[in-house]
């Protein structure tokens, strides 16, 4: 698995450990309730000697919901914890350093069956750190 997806995928544990309405997964969001997370493009924003990178990540993090209380409590959850934390995961390659928000949650609008739709943006900075 590539650097960015393990980082990906760590952040997303972290989301799913809150044990929110759904488990998130990446793409686009069914036509069910659900969150999901999908990056956007990216690239190092410092290259070290080392040929080590500082690489900021930007997560767009969707939510479908009936009840808009209820997505709205979830996708607060998510930006207020992972933007609180003081550890961080890390990987064989990778060292999550901080996570941020872009953007704070906010209604899209309803999809065709009434579901309620939010979106947000969250930077996830990493250190690469590959010997």
């Amino acid at each position: 698995m590539s650097i960015i997806n393990e980082a990906v995928e760590s952040v997303m544990d972290l989301i799913d450990a809150l044990d929110l309405f759904a488990p998130i997964t990446r793409g686009a969001l069914g036509t069910k309730r659900g969150l999901c997370c999908e990056l956007a493009p990216t690239s190092p924003e410092e290259v070290y000697c080392d040929k080590n990178q500082y690489i900021p990540i930007d997560l767009t993090i969707n939510g479908k919901h009936e009840d808009l209380e209820t997505l709205s409590d979830a996708m607060n959850a998510i930006h207020e914890n992972l933007t609180f934390l003081k550890e961080y995961p890390a990987g064989t390659d990778f060292h999550v350093v901080d996570i941020a928000t872009i953007t704070e949650p906010q209604v899209i609008g309803r999809d065709e069956y009434g579901l309620w739709l939010m979106a947000s943006n969250l930077s996830v900075r990493i250190i690469t750190e590959k010997e």
